[in-house]
């Protein structure tokens, strides 16, 4: 079994031992770090070869924290008209 394919068979897998370590470690390195990073290579380099990445120059790597939840809703002229509903 290649490099790629154990990887692939590792991710599969996201329960296990080594890869909630390796996910719990991660997170936590992210969130030190700021919200918008270039890194030099990419953390998933069999998913990352797959969508089309080469490790040659032009190739850019960017890791953006996105926000959790869905989309806020936005108020007309950022008034809000009736009662509150939900609370």
């Amino acid at each position: 079994m290649g490099a790629y394919k154990y990887m692939e068979e590792l991710w599969r897998h996201k329960q296990s031992d080594a890869l909630r370590f390796l996910m719990r470690v991660r997170a936590w390195e992210y969130r030190q770090r700021p919200n918008i990073l270039t890194c030099n290579r990419p953390s998933r380099t069999d998913k990352a070869h797959r969508l089309g990445y080469k490790a040659k120059q032009g190739y850019v790597i960017v890791r953006a924290g996105v926000r959790r939840g869905g989309r806020k809703r936005q108020n007309h002229r950022g008034m809000v008209f009736g009662k509150p509903k939900h609370q």
